[in-house]
């Protein structure tokens, strides 16, 4: 019997040495592949159409990292499903650092609604590095609604039911979902009219066929300047360098309003960690740049950057945030 417990210990002892061995192996051959990464071209897959802020900003970020990389990057544009067909994409591909993907609020949203979706929203994905926050512009037609302030605009709301018609992007878009976080909380009825994109959202503002909808700060700062519409308040906590004369939400009676959409990158889930390294580096540099701070400006956007751990951290606070406002207002996905 000693003899059997002793050659048992004497076993345990091996397979430990062995398994600390063979993570020994991995750990070196994890970091040899990462110093040769990237040793061929990558895909940067966006799950959007060409033509967009997204799209605008992945092709400056990406022409960057291709230059700190030495390698070249190639923007596959995989539109559809409210994101999920590109983000299916990223979530089955190799987990080698050769395919990256560009993420925004959506999918945080598409996790937030009870349906069925092809991938975890967590655990097939590694952060890699949140790009940029956008923040949004309540705009208004500035003969059709004569008020200035969020306070005078929900009195009249009140008063005057279905009176304020919005523009969103349809059912469990960004946009309305935000919006309708507002008037939840505001306790005010509106008219929520649908649209396929931005551009025709805004364009019936001007035209006056809608009283407001969302836009970024740089659109909505540029309709403002030329007179065709009126920014009543934006939605981040804090005024904008860019757009200092509009008001937060916050200042104007709603302190627990904050809504800032955003983008960032990932990679499939069990890309090695020396890997996802080296890019949060590199775009952490490469967003510093004069030509991304300036694409990032045309959408209205604020430079964010930071590690992969503190993008995590808020997708995780950014799903949160829509279960309660999915519950909270009752909204229903596309």
């Amino acid at each position: 019997m000693r003899r059997h417990r002793h050659s048992t210990g004497t076993n345990n002892m091996r397979s430990k040495r062995l398994l600390t061995a063979l993570g020994a192996v991995f750990v070196l051959t994890t970091a040899a592949f990462a110093d040769q990464y990237p040793s061929k071209p990558i895909r940067w897959v966006v799950p959007y159409p060409p033509g967009g802020g997204t799209d605008m900003v992945s092709r400056v970020v990406s022409a960057k990292l291709s230059e700190a990389l030495s390698q070249p990057i190639v923007v596959d544009n995989r539109p559809g499903g409210s994101t999920i067909i590109g983000t299916t994409t990223v979530a089955r591909a190799p987990a080698d650092g050769y395919t990256l993907g560009l993420i925004t609020d959506s999918h945080s949203i598409n996790a937030s609604f009870d349906k069925s979706l092809p991938y975890d929203s967590t655990k097939d994905f590694a952060p890699i590095v949140q790009l940029v926050r956008v923040p949004l512009v309540l705009v208004v037609n500035s003969s059709q609604v004569p008020m200035n302030t969020l306070p005078e605009l929900i009195k009249h709301a009140r008063e005057n039911p279905g009176w304020f018609s919005f523009g969103s992007l349809g059912p469990g878009s960004p946009h309305e979902l935000g919006f309708a976080w507002f008037k939840e909380l505001a306790k005010f009825d509106a008219l929520m009219v649908p649209y396929r994109g931005v551009n025709p959202a805004f364009q019936d503002v001007v035209a006056g066929h809608i009283k407001g909808t969302f836009l970024g700060a740089a659109i909505a700062s540029q309709l403002v300047n030329s007179g065709k519409a009126k920014a009543i308040a934006i939605t981040s906590a804090h005024r904008l360098k860019s757009a200092p004369d509009i008001p937060t939400f916050a200042e104007q009676g709603f302190p627990d309003y904050e809504f800032v959409t955003w983008y960032g990158m990932v990679a499939p889930g069990k890309t090695p960690a020396p890997i996802i390294a080296r890019l949060n580096a590199e775009f952490n540099r490469v967003l510093q740049s004069p030509e991304v701070v300036e694409s990032i400006g045309q959408v209205g956007g604020e430079l964010a950057g930071g590690t992969p751990q503190s993008f995590k951290d808020m997708m995780e606070a950014d799903m949160l945030k829509y279960r309660k406002i999915i519950q909270a207002t009752g909204a229903k996905p596309e």
